[in-house]
């Protein structure tokens, strides 16, 4: 197992500082970590910290510089698995940007690609590509998307949504026992009674279910997208 780097404290500080809103504070740890070493983690974490807070304030300047502290950070590490991962970060973040534009739909598709292409084993890449396969670039078949969300879930602790996709997958491909499968595990997962944006959609999802295991096959167009930056 690979020694823990020396700034590991700080960053996964700064992931709490994240998680509780506290967006002034994780920008300024690691602004501070940054200035002590421009590193692909430090400038990683910069980038995630400035993101994350210019979505909450809706300051599109910040949200640019957060982008550009992820390139920065993808261009530094010489390990292909750490740098798929960053990139990773990159692709998912272009594509849940509240400035949402089809230049970063067309960038987080390369940044998918070149990730996949250095470690196809990265969970958020095959979701990525997964989720963006209809891309001309991409131009997956729906059994490759298949194949890549079964790998993904083989691959660590799925969340709901992950379920969800793959439900939806097969329940295209006409597959009704793998899609009630998947739908019973995405409503295993899910969150209910904690007040989540989603849980009427997924109370909407159940009675789908229902029809499903009744022998009705109809598919249930929600407007479900999957939340950004996961």
């Amino acid at each position: 197992m690979p020694d823990m780097p020396d700034n590991a404290p700080a960053i996964i500080a700064i992931d709490r500082l994240l998680a509780a809103g506290e967006y002034d504070d994780a920008v300024d740890a690691a602004e501070d970590l940054v200035r002590e070493a421009r590193t692909a983690e430090t400038l990683r974490a910069l980038g995630r910290t400035q993101y994350e807070r210019s979505t909450a304030t809706y300051d599109e300047e910040e949200h640019e510089m957060g982008l550009e502290s992820l390139r920065a950070a993808a261009d530094l590490p010489a390990d292909d698995r750490a740098r798929a991962a960053i990139l990773a970060d990159l692709a998912t973040m272009l594509t849940g940007s509240v400035f949402f534009t089809e230049a970063k739909e067309e960038e987080s598709v390369r940044r998918f690609k070149e990730a996949y292409a250095l470690d196809p084993t990265n969970m958020r890449v095959l979701i990525g590509m997964t989720l963006l396969r209809a891309h001309p670039e991409i131009n997956a078949s729906r059994a490759q998307a298949i194949a890549w969300v079964e790998r993904a879930i083989a691959l660590g602790e799925p969340e709901w949504w992950h379920w969800s996709e793959l439900a939806k997958l097969h329940e295209e491909d006409g597959n009704q026992q793998q899609a009630i499968a998947a739908y019973e595990q995405m409503l295993a997962l899910f969150p209910f009674g904690t007040g989540h944006p989603l849980e009427f959609v997924m109370r909407q999802q159940r009675k789908h279910l229902d029809a499903l295991r009744g022998g009705r096959l109809e598919l249930i167009n929600l407007g479900f997208h999957p939340p950004p930056g996961r």
